[in-house]
Formats: C-alpha cells, sequence, structure tokens
C-alpha cells in the first residue's frame, strides 16, 4: 500500500517511528539546536523517520543512491554510489535514536549539517541547516573522518554531495547495483528511466 507519491513514483515507508505531533518535534529541534528544513519536517510529522522504500525497487534488492564527490579527496576512492539504510527516529531505541545518533556524531561532522539517516555501515547522510546550504543532502564517509585525537578539525573532505532537497534525494534512490555491474552500466540503468 502506497504512503505518498512524488512525481508518479510511489513510496512505502517501511519502519516509522511513533507519531510525534507538533510540541515533541519542536522540543527535538530546540534539542539539537535548529530547525528541521521544511520538506524533512514535514516528512518526521508524517512518518517520523523510517526507511522510503521506492515501490520500483523489488525488496529483494537494497537502496543505494548516487554521490558526488569534490575533485582530488581522497574519500572518493569508496565509490560514487552509498547504500542508504533508514533515517533516524526521534525519542526511538538507542541504535535509531536521532537525538543519541546526533550527540554521537556532531563532534565529527561540520557545524552546518545535521545527520538524519545511516547506511548500513556508520556512514551517515546529512542535510545543510545554515542558509547557504539549507535542506541540500550530503553523504558522509565514516572511513575518512577528521582525525580528532590528532586535531583535525572536521572539514568537507569526507563529505559528498547528494541532492539539493530532501524530495530531491527520495527521487534520486535506486535499486542497488547487480553483482558485477561496473557502476558507469548501473549509473546508465537506473538513471536513466
Amino acid at each position: 500500500m502506497t504512503d505518498f507519491v512524488l512525481e508518479n513514483r510511489g513510496f512505502i515507508v517501511d519502519g516509522p517511528g511513533q507519531p510525534l505531533n507538533e510540541s515533541t518535534l519542536t522540543a527535538f529541534e530546540a534539542q539539537v539546536g535548529t530547525k528541521l528544513p521544511t520538506q524533512l519536517r514535514s516528512f518526521y510529522l508524517r512518518w517520523n523517520g523510517g526507511l522510503p522504500c521506492p515501490e520500483d525497487i523489488p525488496e529483494d534488492k537494497g537502496i543505494c543512491v548516487r554521490v558526488y564527490w569534490k575533485s582530488g579527496v581522497e574519500a572518493a576512492r569508496g565509490g560514487a554510489v552509498a547504500s542508504f539504510e533508514n533515517m533516524f527516529r526521534i525519542n526511538a531505541e538507542p541504535s535509531s535514536d536521532f537525538l543519541r545518533t546526533w550527540n554521537d556524531f556532531k563532534h565529527r561532522l561540520p557545524q552546518d549539517v545535521l545527520c538524519f539517516a545511516r547506511n548500513p555501515g556508520s556512514s551517515l547522510f546529512l542535510i545543510g541547516i545554515k542558509d547557504y546550504n539549507l535542506g541540500k543532502i550530503y553523504y558522509w564517509s565514516s572511513s575518512y573522518q577528521a582525525n580528532l585525537d590528532e586535531g583535525e578539525m572536521p572539514s568537507y573532505d569526507n563529505i559528498a554531495d547528494v541532492a539539493d532537497s530532501f524530495v530531491e534525494f527520495l527521487l534520486a534512490l535506486r535499486e542497488e547495483p547487480n553483482k558485477g555491474e561496473s557502476l558507469d552500466a548501473w549509473v546508465r540503468r537506473v538513471y536513466s528511466k
């Protein structure tokens, strides 16, 4: 059963959190120190996280999105595709709680973003929270994060661009590459439709 439709593409939200009301979401925003960008905020008021699954992706396939690394950054060796596992939930169990995850990672991230989702590993999806990047979606690779113990500061060296908005991010979600499929072949297959 379709939960929502974007540009004629149906989505099902798998594993949403407990419903939120405006006061609960406002209290959460006070705890993280910023109001969520409008599109993400609307999603949280309706579903409180979970996994928005495009209905055109087979159930036996993982969900991925193309990422765009800045030229010359070492993190680009990780590839131009990132798996998407789930969005954090507000007031949830510790492993998927939005606030707990934010508190665990905020010192490792630039101050102009907020983590809202993860991949199956320990890498994160971020959303811009300042006027100049508000609502923009990024992918943060944990494998190439700044070494805080050596005095390195969080930067964009391990962060790739994903989409200009949360809705564009949802529309960019695709099925994972087939075994043995080259990245170029995958991009042509799934983004040329």
